[in-house]
């Protein structure tokens, strides 16, 4: 089965048919980059298309596409 993240109008789990996934939970999201030191200060950079992790049922599924 094929998941993505959808982040607005509020975090879900989504199928291939753009419908919510029952039972499943978002429960991190990451974004490659990292802290970079300007002339205001250290500002995190958001870099890459980023993923997330998920739970849906008993499983745990890494690198799920955001959307």
């Amino acid at each position: 089965m094929e998941y993505r993240v959808k982040l607005l109008p509020r975090l879900c789990v989504i199928d291939a048919d753009e419908q919510p996934v029952a039972d499943a939970h978002v429960v991190e999201i990451s974004f490659p980059g990292d802290v970079i030191q300007t002339l205001h200060g250290r500002v995190n950079t958001i870099t890459g298309a980023g993923s997330a992790k998920i739970i849906v049922g008993d499983v745990t599924i890494r690198g799920v596409p955001l959307c």
